[in-house]
């Protein structure tokens, strides 16, 4: 009878956890992987269930992180040895956790297969390995869970092919925003399908609190059959919004791993941009909108910079809706971008000399709401509720003044193409030259000569897509009288000049 050290990895990251756990043929060494955590939190959970002799622990993770974990354990579980992986630069964390009782610690970059196995074999002289009989095999739920991270035995694969023998596998899962629906239970979505699925092998697979994740194997059954048995499971539960997804069926348990991480992932990646479609199956995925999503962050910038807010928020919600429609961008990288417009915005404001101390204490609590977002809408609701506060401080302090620049700018829009001075401004508004100058830069961010240049090149590059006009009449179209200046300016403000631009960007008629 063989006996080992049983073994629980806890890293936020899943490719060291990964890593980690491919590192060593860890029952050939005497070890055995009995699960993973992300954190403190699921760690402790596997305790209470497994009871491991080693805990091997990141110290910086979300929730629960290394330390507080240290100490849990150490309370609740004293005779669990604990192995912290640190980087250099938390390395004092490092100290506090010998403090509660660490056995050792592995240094990140030096984590390596000698370095592990030398490190486990010292903490583990004095403790006493366990004997895994028959009796102890463990379920064909945790099979199926360690199959789908990757660390499943020979012997265990081996003992669910035996009980999972009929010709199809398919993957059922069924998600609920635990926001809104507190009283769902993986037990009761169970009890539904067993009784409509009695002529197929179901097991629940546990991976996540928020989900039921179920591998049915069936011979006799269509799936036309399986979606009936989903449909009247949903009917009978009566849950609010609970979203059920079905993956492509598969032929091999072998397979499970590369079915759950390439197709099922991806179907879950559509449940996140379709809050209001309940069902997700397969073979009934929409198609994502083609457009083209490009964000021009420099256009954003180059409005806030000149107060035009309502134009960048507008640019800003056109291409969250372009996104939302983009099923095939991943979840992580949508929450992101979210994330780095609230960094940019708070950026630009105290550039701007903005009030935004309130804003960047909440911050963290916007990034918080949109990485736990259970769908897209709610992610974009909390964008929103920012942009909201946003506008709240951009709103001008001096309404008179803002008045006073927004018709200045408009004036300066309607008359580009005229002999616009400083001076003649200055007189049909009745103010005095130079204070003109500083009253315009002070709340402009911008001098009148070059917001002037702005106005008169943009149009020009308009007449240069749309007309055959020369350059000549275009530089006096929009103001200039003399084209080699004209050619200068255009170049100083685009990085090209008149005729390279034409050539590039003229409209088919």
């Amino acid at each position: 009878m063989r006996e080992f050290y049983k073994v629980l990895i806890v890293d936020d990251e899943m490719l060291i956890r990964q890593g980690i756990i491919n590192y060593i043929e860890w029952e050939n060494e005497g070890y055995k992987i009995i699960g993973e955590a992300s954190n403190g939190v699921e760690a402790m959970q596997l305790m209470e269930t497994h009871h491991p002799h080693i805990i091997i622990t990141d110290i910086v993770m979300p929730g629960m992180d290394g330390i507080e974990l240290v100490k849990n354990v150490k309370e609740s579980y004293p005779e669990t040895e604990i192995i912290v992986l640190s980087s250099f630069e938390n390395f004092d964390y490092v100290k506090q956790t010998f403090q509660n009782g660490v056995a050792d610690y592995i240094l990140k970059p030096k984590l390596q297969t000698n370095e592990l196995l030398q490190t486990l074999n010292r903490v583990t002289k004095s403790q006493k390995k366990t004997t895994q009989s028959k009796e102890s095999t463990p379920s064909i739920e945790e099979i199926l869970q360690k199959i789908i991270a990757g660390y499943q035995s020979i012997r265990e694969m081996d003992y669910a092919r035996e009980h999972l023998s009929k010709d199809t596998f398919i993957l059922i899962e069924a998600f609920w925003n635990i926001r809104t629906d507190q009283q769902l239970s993986h037990h009761i979505i169970t009890n539904q399908l067993e009784n409509r699925l009695s002529n197929t092998i179901l097991h629940s697979i546990p991976i996540k609190e928020k989900s039921a994740l179920y591998l049915v194997n069936f011979s006799e059954i269509s799936i036309n059959e399986l979606k009936e048995a989903v449909y009247d499971s949903d009917k009978n539960i009566s849950a609010n919004q609970l979203k059920w997804l079905i993956s492509n069926p598969f032929d091999s348990l072998e397979d499970l791993k590369t079915n759950y991480e390439t197709t099922h992932k991806k179907i879950i990646q559509y449940h996140f941009y379709l809050p209001e479609v309940n069902f997700l199956f397969y073979d009934n995925l929409p198609e994502p909108e083609i457009a083209n999503t490009e964000f021009d962050l420099n256009h954003m910038i180059y409005l806030f910079k000149r107060k035009q807010f309502q134009e960048a928020f507008i640019y800003l919600n056109k291409h969250i809706g372009l996104l939302s429609n983009q099923y095939n961008t991943d979840v992580f990288e949508f929450q992101s971008w979210l994330e780095n417009i609230i960094f940019n915005i708070l950026v630009l404001l105290g550039n701007m000399n903005y009030t935004i101390e309130e804003l960047e204490k909440e911050k963290y609590h916007y990034f918080q709401e949109i990485n736990e977002a259970f769908n897209v809408r709610e992610a974009v609701s909390t964008f929103d509720q920012f942009l909201s506060k946003v506008e709240q401080k951009v709103s001008p302090e001096n309404a008179e003044a803002m008045s006073n620049i927004q018709l200045l700018l408009d004036y300066i829009e309607e008359h580009y193409d005229s002999h616009l001075t400083l001076s003649t401004l200055a007189k049909h508004f009745h103010f005095n030259p130079s204070y003109l100058s500083s009253y315009f830069s002070k709340h402009h961010k911008e001098g009148f000569s070059d917001y002037l240049n702005f106005v008169r090149i943009k149009n020009a590059m308009q007449l240069l897509e749309s007309s055959d006009k020369s350059i000549s009449s275009i530089s006096e179209a929009v103001g200039y009288s003399d084209p080699s200046y004209f050619t200068k300016v255009f170049k100083k403000v685009t990085n090209t000049s008149p005729s390279t631009y034409r050539k590039e960007n003229k409209r088919q008629n």
